[in-house]
């Protein structure tokens, strides 16, 4: 009965293993489908994603993230590409009082966002990461270590 029950939980373990590799192809596929719906490049080209958050109820504290430089299969496409998936804020549809998604002809850096070389919290990092067919630089905000500045604010549409 005990090596039943070992060989039991070896067999349930095995299946409930998962992997650590992220699969972006649903993403690239998404990413390829509103490109080729509109534009790989439009105004925002150059600009970025801002999603920001009330971290209070009286408009004092915002937390947020920033996404710019994005690159689907090493070609620059526009934020709008990525804004237009449910992962990107799924073209702003889903904006409330309290979480506001929108794109932005600024770039994270002009919008008051950390510079990618800050190690403090804050600085950008590459997402999903380097090896992966879809990439872009996020950056983030809150009231505790880099505080959202008015620009990120505004452009989030609060």
């Amino acid at each position: 009965m005990k090596k039943f029950y070992i060989i039991s939980i070896i067999v349930l373990q095995m299946y409930c293993v998962q992997s650590k590799v992220q699969n972006t192809d649903g993403m690239t596929a998404l990413l390829l489908n509103n490109a080729s719906n509109g534009a790989v490049s439009d105004k925002y080209n150059n600009g970025s994603l801002v999603h920001i958050k009330r971290a209070d109820l009286v408009n004092l504290s915002f937390t947020g993230e920033c996404y710019d430089s994005f690159t689907l299969v090493g070609i620059v496409v526009s934020p709008s590409n990525y804004y237009n998936t449910p992962q990107g804020g799924s073209g702003g549809i889903f904006n409330t009082d309290l979480e506001k998604w929108n794109l932005s002809l600024s770039n994270c850096n002009s919008l008051g966002f950390s510079p990618p070389n800050n190690t403090n919290f804050g600085s950008s990092t590459q997402r999903p990461n380097s090896n992966q067919t879809f990439t872009f630089k996020m950056y983030s905000c809150d009231p505790n270590n880099n505080p959202c500045s008015t620009n990120a604010i505004k452009a989030s549409g609060f």
